[in-house]
């Protein structure tokens, strides 16, 4: 009898091993198994499934060992769950068998009809949930949005978990995965066979068939077997603590292996490969914070923009986004990390990724010529494009530079853009100016953007008083400016500038400054603006230092009534001090003519800037508004001088 024991505990040892070795295959997918964990919590739940029904210990081995996971509880609880569904599949397929052969009577022919329907249901389940996946995403989000924010999250990671658990079981091995659920089964059937042998010996007459369903039939039982009222209550006492030692032994070795010294356990893990060297992982979600996981999640189960998101992940799924540094335009950029680097990754899709193409043709054409952002990998297909940049500690935008060393270094900065822009791109690319181009730009960004302005439901009010009050101060309104934007006089004023290859969104936050001193560079040209002039660059550095815009986009706030716009207006003596640096370098490169046009090129910027505040933010549109109002007023009493 004892022989036969520890025959039945050994092989059921060698198939929690098995076991172990087929659930990590899982977690692999999307991170390294942590197999001393994941043993311990498989003998927690082992020993609450002795105890409790329902299969509660695998809720404790999923909440034990996801605790300790990267990719949390919800991905435990989702990669035991598939465990349990391929079990369910193997017991319907064992009763049937024995069914089939006439064993165990009318208890194996019941057990194989409630385990095949129990496993046609489930197949009925995935067609189901494959067929409606659109409307159970849905229900998902809606029942998971009952709760807070937090379980509201913990909700969704779980859901996500289990859709590409079962969506990416076509990554993992599936030989190895069917090698290891035969192996796993044939080493329990073989401890069932043992255990069945010594329960004979010890006075209980037992078959295979009948330890298996002990185990697994329509009334299976663990140790409440021996109890008053179980499956063994009257066999001999010998058999009662044969059985408890079948399962309550094994856990103990199972928990004493973790206990081993670190070098037998390194020397097992590199024998059985559980993480092979180089091995690469999915990041089950590619947002490090929580807070953008739950936006991207309720797009994803709120089925809005869908081919976006595929494409998102498609694109991020093997690197960990740190920090969303989006602005003001429709592509992305976002500080990631992989292995081997951390990096910013700017990506877009549709017509802003044929821009962003356009984009990185300009900074590959240019690399030689002026200081830019190195491009470390880019990929485009498609509509989409996305490219990687290098991360630099030392390397900050020229905003937080400015406002936190002195303002000469700032403003040396600065001289050195503008003289590099004029020397080695401006000058050797510089062409007449296009009149055809000139009526394009008026045409599209003038008074196209103009009419966007007039057409707007949440500027009507405003745009109809004759001036408006900003932060206490009247200003004329466009209206009362038409003469600025009269189509003669754009014309002879833009025909006096000088035209070639431009940066095009030549921000402050533009000019990257590296705090070590060891120079400068620029990032994110812009490209199409059809009059290609110089003059648009300084437009948009006026438009940063004139028209204090950073500052704007810190302001949460504007309110708004009748013909009065108040909001939190901030400017610093920094950018006074740089300002001057700027308008002091103009004046002495250009007539006053000129510098009017440099002025009318930075209201125009602020005019293209609107149709985006409209649709992408309007509660602050308005603030927006009276920015451009404010510039105006500025062009009109500079042109008036």
């Amino acid at each position: 009898m004892m022989l036969y024991l520890i025959i039945s505990i050994i092989l059921v040892l060698v198939g929690h091993a098995f076991r172990l070795l087929r659930w990590e295959q899982f977690v692999r997918i999307y991170e390294r198994p942590q197999r001393g964990s994941m043993l311990r919590g498989m003998a927690g739940g082992y020993a609450i499934n002795t105890i409790l029904p329902l299969h509660l210990g695998d809720v404790f081995r999923a909440v034990f060992v996801g605790r300790r996971m990267k990719s949390g509880v919800g991905f435990a609880l989702a990669t035991v769950i598939m465990d349990r569904f391929l079990d369910v599949w193997f017991v319907a397929l064992g009763f049937g068998a024995f069914a089939l052969l006439g064993q165990g009577g009318t208890a194996a022919q019941s057990a194989a009809r409630y385990y095949l329907l129990f496993a046609v249901l489930l197949a009925v389940a995935l067609v189901v949930v494959v067929a409606l996946r659109d409307a159970i995403k849905r229900v998902c989000l809606a029942v998971c949005g009952i709760f807070n924010d937090t379980l509201k999250l913990d909700g969704m990671v779980f859901c996500w978990s289990l859709i590409n658990t079962f969506k990416d079981l076509g990554r993992v091995n599936l030989v190895r995965l069917g090698l290891n659920t035969v192996l796993m089964w044939a080493a329990y059937l073989g401890s069932y066979g043992a255990l069945a042998a010594a329960m004979t010996a010890g006075g209980q007459p037992m078959a295979l068939v009948d330890v298996f369903d002990l185990l697994f039939g329509r009334s299976a039982g663990d140790l409440r077997a021996v109890l008053p009222g179980g499956t063994l209550a009257a066999a001999p006492a010998a058999v009662q603590m044969l059985l408890v030692a079948w399962f309550l032994l094994p856990l103990a070795v199972m928990w004493l292996a973790t206990r081993l010294p670190e070098q037998v356990r390194g020397a097992v893990n590199q024998v059985t490969a559980a993480a092979p060297e180089g091995e690469n992982y999915l990041n089950l979600l590619p947002q490090a914070d929580p807070q953008d996981r739950a936006v991207f999640l309720s797009q994803y189960f709120g089925l809005q923009n869908k081919a976006w998101v595929n494409r998102f992940l498609q694109m991020n799924r093997d690197i960990t986004i740190l920090q969303d540094f989006s602005a003001g335009s429709n592509a992305t950029t976002m500080l990631c990390m992989d292995k081997q680097q951390t990096f910013y990754r700017k990506y877009a899709f549709g017509a802003d990724g044929e821009k962003l193409a356009e984009q990185l043709a300009w900074l590959r054409a240019q690399q030689d010529k002026l200081p830019l952002c190195d491009i470390l990998r880019a990929e485009q297909d498609g509509d989409c494009c996305w490219y990687d940049m290098t991360y630099e500690p030392q390397a900050v935008g020229m905003f937080r530079y400015l406002h936190s060393n002195p303002v000469e270094k700032s403003a040396a900065v600065l001289r050195q853009v503008l003289a590099a822009l004029e020397e080695k791109l401006y000058r050797p690319t510089a062409l007449p100016a296009d009149p055809d181009k000139i009526e394009q730009y008026i045409d599209k960004k003038v008074d196209g953007n103009l009419q966007k302005l007039r057409d707007a439901r949440a500027l009507h009010e405003l745009m109809e008083a004759p001036s408006l009050w900003i932060n206490g101060r009247e200003y004329k309104n466009l209206n009362q400016l038409a003469w600025l934007f009269d189509h003669d006089r754009l014309r002879a004023l833009f025909a006096h500038d000088p035209v070639g290859t431009i940066h095009g969104d030549l921000t402050i936050e533009n000019i990257i400054c590296r705090t070590d001193d060891k120079g400068w560079y620029l990032i994110d040209p812009n490209t199409g603006n059809l009059h290609e002039s110089p003059f648009l660059d300084y437009g948009k550095l006026l438009q940063s230092l004139h028209g204090g815009y950073e500052f704007m986009m810190m302001t949460p706030r504007v309110t708004v009534q009748g013909n009065h716009i108040d909001f939190a207006l901030t400017r610093s003596a920094a950018y006074d001090a740089l300002l001057e640096t700027l308008m002091t370098d103009l004046a002495g490169r250009y007539p006053a003519e000129q510098v009017d046009s440099i002025l009318m090129h930075e209201v125009v910027h602020w005019l293209r800037l609107m149709p985006y505040k409209l649709s992408r933010d309007r509660k602050r549109a308005a603030m927006f508004y009276a920015g451009l109002v404010m510039v105006a007023n500025d062009a009109a009493d500079h042109a008036n001088r």
